[in-house]
Formats: structure tokens, sequence, C-alpha cells
């Protein structure tokens, strides 16, 4: 029996070693570096997002409005203990409102915050060279500096830090926070 159970235990050794390199496997092949993104739909439009800045993905969570200047902002969201503000990128982007969104990502950032859309597409791993900079003169949006060339078409790629540092500029300050003129 003991020798039945050490074939079995060398069998699911090497199962679990090609399982992993399966996932290396294309990697090691071409040579070429790999990047993660996420095929997403804003406003019927196509986007892609880095994986590698994105901290999760929820679809359907429940969202509680709270009153704010920011238009954008479409409530707080409660996730394991953490309390994170979901903005419209429809509205961050450019685009015009709509439906409220039924995706949202948390982005990898300092604090907590997320950015809602409405579809997600997909996950792609492309090469690393179907990633293209805007050249100067193209009309490269204020958070798209570029795009990635997928099987389906270019998308713009979103850079998700840019637009949390701008959305973390155009907070308005509270009135705990502001000094009183002396």
């Amino acid at each position: 029996m003991s020798g039945e159970r050490k074939d079995l235990a060398t069998a699911a050794s090497e199962l679990r070693a090609a399982f992993d390199q399966a996932f290396t496997a294309d990697q090691l092949q071409s040579g070429e570096r790999t990047v993660d993104v996420l095929a997403i739909r804003v406003a019927e439009q196509s986007y892609a997002l880095r994986l590698a800045e994105v901290l999760a993905v929820h679809e359907g969570r429940k969202l509680v409005p709270v009153p704010t200047p920011a238009p954008a902002l479409l409530g707080l969201v409660g996730l394991r203990g953490l309390v994170a503000p979901i903005y419209d990128l429809r509205l961050l982007l450019g685009h015009a409102a709509g439906h409220l969104p039924s995706w949202f990502v948390l982005v990898r950032s300092p604090s907590p915050i997320g950015v809602a859309f409405d579809a997600l597409e997909g996950h792609l791993r492309l090469p690393e060279s179907s990633l293209v900079s805007a050249r100067s003169g193209d009309n490269a949006g204020r958070f798209t500096p570029g795009s990635v060339l997928t099987p389906g078409g270019p998308r713009p790629l979103i850079h998700l830090p840019s637009l949390v540092e701008s959305i973390a500029r155009s907070k308005p300050v509270s009135a705990s926070e502001r000094e009183e003129p002396r």
C-alpha cells in the first residue's frame, strides 16, 4: 500500500509541475515578455486596463450613494471590512453619464479607490510588443497615453495611476483640513 501512495504522490507532483509549466510555455517559446490586460467596455467603446494596476474585479455590488459635488463619484462600497469610493469611468474619460455600471475594479493604490465600467469583455495575455505609446500629435486622451493591439483591434489603454492621481487632486478640502486665516 505504501508503494501505491508513493506512486500517487509522484504522479500528483508530476501533474502539478506540468500544470505550472503550461502557464510559462508560451512565454518561454517566443522569448518575448507578456502583458496581462482586462478588456472592458465603457460607454459602448472598447478599452483595456493593465491587470498589474488592478487589485480586484467585482460585479453587481451594492453601492451606497453619498452626497457629493463630484458627479463622477457613484458611491461607496464595502468589501471585506474596507470602504472604497467608486467613480464612474465614463465621466472620468469624458463620456456622457448613463445607467449605473455593474462592474468595477479596485485600483492598486495607497488608498482604496475603484472605477466602474459597463462590461468586462475578458482577460488577454499579449506580447509586450502589442503596447503602443501615443506619438506626439496623436489625439491621446488624458488617461489613455497609448493603446494595446488585441486580436479584436486596438484598444486605448487606461493608465489607472494617472486617473487616481487626478481624482485625488480634484477632491475638495474638508472644513477640518482647511487652515483658518490669521
